[in-house]
């Protein structure tokens, strides 16, 4: 029988670290970055270690947050935010589609306004004019994403402050006129990307002569459902917008051959150009497939005016073109060839 005195031996074992503490905090640190805010705060309750890895503020930079638990979990989210000392981009979700506060969410996003670039509000979330007006103090900004569904006068004036902005998306906005979208794009002078489709009262020919006129760096237009736009603006864009990559005009009926050459022959970088339900021929996509040689997506769903001819010579001198929408009846030959290029 053992002495009551005399001590055990430990298993070699238990005198070792655990696996997680041989592992280097800058490894640790690389694989926090890839947890979600919340899981991240579950993580930091399982040991000393990881509470004191956890509050580093690089892992704070990129935040996304649920109008759940803005509404239930108020002081906890002001509490990440707060710790948040370098976040650089924030997403506020719905996943419950419920109707929001909108003045309780903004007052929780301009608690970071000292450092955020980057907001987006997921399409769920219809903030009132009255909240997004409350937006023009974060002058950090970059880039702005809401839905436009209530947005007004008065908040496009405040909008227009932010003039550090490159990427603004605010679709639906059927309530602003266009001397308020003219006199915001006079203001916003960096703009690389913009999208007001659906802008239907709104977005018009003076409007988008003066976002072109202002924003020549402009890269990405997005004018679906904008019918008061015509080809007189759009041969402004064409002019004064050489490095445009990206354009939709989707159900804009104004849209023809004349107004599509100027443009295929003006913007040589476009890789994604979307015309549904226009009245283009077998021109513009010629054009297109000869002067854009970056082409990779093409919609002309509804395009009456096309021919399978036309969508041949598209799809044999677009070498890189990996989408196409057409709604032509075509041939079962052609329908071979169609797989025969392109099997996946």
């Amino acid at each position: 029988m053992a002495s009551p005195n005399k001590k055990l031996k430990t298993s070699p074992d238990s005198e070792t670290p655990s696996d997680h503490q041989k592992i280097p905090n800058e490894i640790w640190m690389s694989i926090l970055s890839y947890l979600q805010p919340y899981t991240l705060c579950s993580m930091s309750e399982t040991s000393h270690r990881f509470h004191q890895l956890s509050r580093d503020p690089i892992l704070w930079t990129n935040l996304t947050i649920d109008w759940q638990s803005i509404k239930n979990h108020t002081t906890s989210v002001e509490g990440i935010i707060n710790r948040s000392t370098k976040i650089k981009s924030m997403t506020v979700r719905n996943r419950t589609f419920e109707q929001v506060n909108s003045p309780q969410i903004v007052m929780i996003v301009k608690k970071a306004k000292s450092t955020l670039t980057s907001l987006t509000f997921s399409p769920e979330i219809a903030l009132g004019n009255n909240a997004i007006a409350k937006l023009g103090t974060m002058t950090n900004l970059t880039s702005l994403e809401l839905a436009g569904d209530w947005l007004k006068t008065a908040g496009v004036k405040e909008i227009s402050n932010l003039v550090k902005l490159e990427k603004l998306k605010m679709p639906g906005a059927e309530q602003v006129t266009p001397n308020d979208l003219k006199d915001l794009f006079s203001q916003l002078t960096n703009l690389k990307l913009v999208d007001i489709s659906d802008c239907k009262k709104g977005a018009s020919d003076m409007v988008v002569t003066a976002l072109a006129q202002n924003n020549p760096q402009l890269e990405y237009l997005a004018l679906d459902e904008c019918e008061l736009v015509t080809g007189k603006s759009l041969k402004v864009v064409a002019e004064k917008c050489p490095n445009l990559n990206h354009l939709s005009l989707d159900s804009d009926e104004q849209v023809n051959d004349h107004v599509m050459l100027k443009i295929a022959s003006s913007c040589p970088r476009l890789t994604h150009v979307r015309l549904a339900f226009s009245i283009i021929t077998d021109a513009t996509l010629k054009q297109l497939a000869t002067n854009c040689p970056n082409l990779s997506s093409v919609d002309v769903f509804g395009c009456d005016n096309i021919t399978e001819r036309g969508v041949e010579e598209l799809m044999d001198r677009a070498s890189k073109l990996k989408y196409l929408s057409i709604s032509i009846d075509v041939g079962q030959a052609f329908t071979e060839k169609i797989y025969k290029q392109h099997p996946e």
